[in-house]
């Protein structure tokens, strides 16, 4: 059943309403969707209508094999049947980790955004899928999508399909064998010594089970189509001989990985190889508490900067600190907001967990009172006595402009978050034969 509207309808409720209240008569029409948005000149509309669609419209698509070969390259071969004969649908290969992070909304987006992709009308037994402008990566898990159209042309609902390209064998058995030569509270150091068929191997560390957590955020943002990938690019350079190495600041016991990439003589992967570590434990069941001494207030490339020195005592696991000026301390909370906020956990500041003596610099303002706040937590997990230190910096220098003011009741994180960059994607036209 449809409701039809006629252009001189819509003309006249679109003057109506709009003219009332700004006596203006509006010539574009705009059509704004979760996928996208259409705007038409009013005079070109000849008519608006509704309708309504009932039942599924999918294209259900079955991955059948894949194969490579010297002329064609990457071939998936599919089957696609449509529960709608009136229907069309779009298909595209993507790397599973990119596919699983979009719902249907997304791809009809994703799908809309790629002009070169065409429309199919028919079911296909077996499908041909080739002509990909990026060749696929080896022992990669991939997802064949299809995203259905009605007759009138709206996007509907994706079906998918998953597949695992095949690894490429290797020259011999590359591999490393590996010890941890010393552990501490806040680091620890391996040396890794590749085999006689490891040309060269890639390192990364992370916290223990963190590495494919890792790949799942990073990879659809950097194109990343397995985590092999993803090692080799955090690794910074490769290794060719035996390599010792030294990851530091890092929590007291606490579970780490190290997944090392072995690499053959012709630049195929080998398996990646684990190594478990974990820091030594630090703290005592005493009272933890924190040490604040004040430094230089000094010139810095044209910047007055204070440094400031939290130095905690053995009973401490761990700990806390800011900066807040003193005439901004009551209205942002005092003594009770600043111990409570100290007490939260904060996963999204790298900086927000202290483990050691830690000197800070930051731009202050001459001639102001500071405080310099802490709070530390023992092994045990009890806080001690929060750290109140009030200080008050120098005079600045005459002839120089003197630094900003910081007001912000919370420290600012030394690490700046990595930049994220476009997904990439796997096409940029496909063609279906039978």
């Amino acid at each position: 059943m449809k409701k039809f509207f006629s252009i001189a309808a819509l003309a006249l409720a679109m003057s109506t309403g709009v003219q009332a209240q700004t006596d203006v008569v509006p010539n574009r029409m705009i059509v704004s969707s979760k996928v996208d948005s259409k705007a038409y000149a009013v005079e070109h509309v000849d008519s608006i209508y509704f309708a309504r669609k009932e039942g599924e419209v999918k294209a259900n698509v079955e991955f059948l094999s894949y194969e490579k070969n010297e002329d064609e390259g990457d071939i998936v071969y599919v089957k696609v049947t449509r529960t709608d004969p009136k229907s069309t649908f779009k298909i595209d290969v993507l790397p599973t980790n990119t596919a699983k992070r979009y719902d249907d909304i997304t791809f009809a987006r994703y799908f809309e955004q790629q002009s070169t992709s065409q429309k199919l009308t028919e079911d296909f037994a077996q499908g041909k899928l080739s002509g990909f402008a990026r060749e696929f990566t080896a022992n990669t898990p991939y997802t064949v999508v299809t995203l259905a159209y009605d007759e009138y042309g709206v996007p509907c609902q994706v079906s998918r399909a998953n597949f695992t390209t095949p690894k490429v064998p290797t020259v011999g058995t590359p591999s490393v064998t590996y010890t941890i030569d010393e552990t501490t509270p806040s680091s620890f150091t391996l040396t890794v010594t590749p085999n006689k068929d490891c040309e060269e191997f890639y390192w990364c560390q992370f916290e223990k089970g963190k590495a494919q957590e890792q790949f799942e955020q990073w990879g659809p943002m950097m194109g990343f189509s397995n985590i092999e990938a993803m090692i080799k690019q955090f690794s910074g350079k490769p290794y060719s001989d035996e390599a010792t190495n030294t990851w530091n600041e890092l929590a007291p016991a606490t579970d780490y990985e190290v997944a090392v990439l072995p690499v053959d003589v012709e630049g195929n992967f080998g398996d990646l190889v684990y190594i478990y570590v974990t820091t030594k434990a630090q703290g005592g069941d005493g009272v933890a508490q924190v040490d604040v001494t004040v430094g230089k207030y000094e010139n810095v490339n044209g910047s007055y900067v204070q440094t400031v020195t939290f130095t905690p005592n053995d009973q401490t696991l761990l700990f806390r600190d800011l900066f807040c000026l003193k005439s901004a301390y009551e209205k942002n909370g005092g003594d009770k907001g600043f111990t409570e906020y100290l007490k939260e956990d904060n996963s999204q500041d790298p900086n927000w967990n202290q483990y050691g003596v830690d000197s800070y610099s930051f731009e202050a303002t001459p001639n102001t009172a500071y405080y310099a706040l802490a709070l530390a937590k023992n092994a045990k997990g009890e806080w001690g006595p929060f750290t109140k230190h009030e200080f008050t910096t120098g005079a600045a220098p005459s002839g120089v402009a003197p630094a900003k003011v910081v007001s912000l009741p919370k420290r600012v994180a030394a690490k700046k978050a990595a930049k994220r960059t476009a997904v990439v994607p796997v096409k940029r036209s496909l063609q279906l034969v039978k």
